[in-house]
């Protein structure tokens, strides 16, 4: 968890004195969301912020008090469960806008659609949708599409937003539009309180284009298993389901316990890499069920440490290595590791 309150201290000092929201929608990035959401707190974050109504339920049952945000939109269901445990909620319609106004106890924000056309009430929308709202309107906020990797999508995003914001009346309201990228980049998207996500984790919000070091981001995820039994190839025999790859030396090969039930997609057949004893060594054939085998040096010995993702004896495998092998995101990465078929630990709690 220092990884974790290091990365909320220096996206606080990006941020200015924008207050920060930290979203641990998903099971915090698949880091798990309890330690996360108590780590981020303590190193000073000042909401919280998911995706469903359970989600936020959790936090509470476990005397979590800060604010949280649901960042999607509910139906009845949903919004009883926020009014039962005092969760924040978003209003993305006018539709949306008045089922939250027929609860008294409930505090929305409205999200505003600037340009990511996937949640949010249309710009020409928002005076209506904060009519109805009255004094349930809590925050205002927008989702920039693209702060990654389009600088002039994401100021057209933010100048749509900026005039939003000046022709209506929010009053007190907090006005947030930052997420990770935001946070990073573009200080005029920090309004009164930035929203990271991926770089929370220490995870570029760029994927393999970016080194998390360059941001001063530590990657709070470690993917681990270890050596399960050791065997000889001869040249010309096969490997895993498929017998996809075939010696062509004499060599030695590692089956290791972990595959696609616990995340480690099979799409990484014959193109991942892992660390043993500092070694990077490749992935021979397809990724199973339960278990992959790995080409190694012989003095690898059953019981030895393998590092899928983190970091070995000075050498690295990063989140963002992993998605670029496997034709996916960071983001896939982190949050695709099955909690229930892989044990977490958790260090500097």
């Amino acid at each position: 968890m220092g990884a974790i309150r290091h990365n909320v201290h220096v996206l606080k000092s990006r941020a200015s004195s924008a207050r920060l929201m930290a979203v641990v929608k998903a099971d915090a990035y698949g880091h798990g969301v309890l330690p996360v959401a108590r780590a981020t707190l303590k190193a000073g974050a000042d909401a919280l912020a998911v995706a469903t109504a359970e989600e936020g339920a959790e936090l509470r049952q476990v005397g979590i008090d800060a604010p949280i945000l649901i960042l999607t939109d509910l139906l009845s269901g949903g919004l009883a469960l926020a009014a039962e445990h005092r969760l924040e909620v978003t209003a993305h319609s006018i539709p949306s806008a008045r089922r939250i106004a027929g609860w008294s106890d409930l505090r929305s924000h409205l999200k505003v659609n600037t340009g990511m056309n996937r949640w949010g009430v249309e710009p020409n929308e928002a005076g209506g949708a904060r009519k109805i709202l009255k004094d349930h309107l809590a925050g205002v906020y927008t989702h920039l599409a693209s702060a990654d990797s389009d600088k002039e999508a994401t100021n057209r995003q933010l100048a749509l937003f900026q005039r939003v914001l000046a022709a209506l009346d929010f009053g007190g309201a907090l006005v947030h539009a930052a997420n990770s990228a935001g946070t990073l980049w573009y200080p005029s998207s920090h309004h009164d309180c930035v929203r990271p996500g991926i770089a929370l984790y220490g995870l570029h919000p760029k994927g393999d284009e970016g080194d998390p070091l360059d941001e001063n981001l530590r990657p709070a995820l470690a993917l681990k298993s270890y050596v399960a039994s050791v065997r000889r190839l001869s040249p010309g025999e096969g490997v895993s389901y498929g017998l996809t790859f075939r010696a062509e030396e004499p060599m030695a090969a590692a089956t290791v316990p972990i595959g696609y039930a616990e995340g480690y997609h099979r799409i990484l057949s014959n193109r991942a890499e892992v660390l043993i004893r500092g070694e990077r060594c490749p992935l021979l054939g397809r990724v199973t069920m339960d278990a992959c085998v790995f080409g190694v040096d012989r003095a690898v010995e059953v019981g030895d440490e393998v590092v899928l993702v983190g970091e070995q004896d000075g050498e690295s495998i990063r989140a963002e290595e992993l998605a670029r092998w496997a034709s996916t995101i960071n983001y896939e990465v982190a949050t695709g590791i099955n909690a229930k078929r892989v044990e977490r630990s958790y260090r500097d709690v």
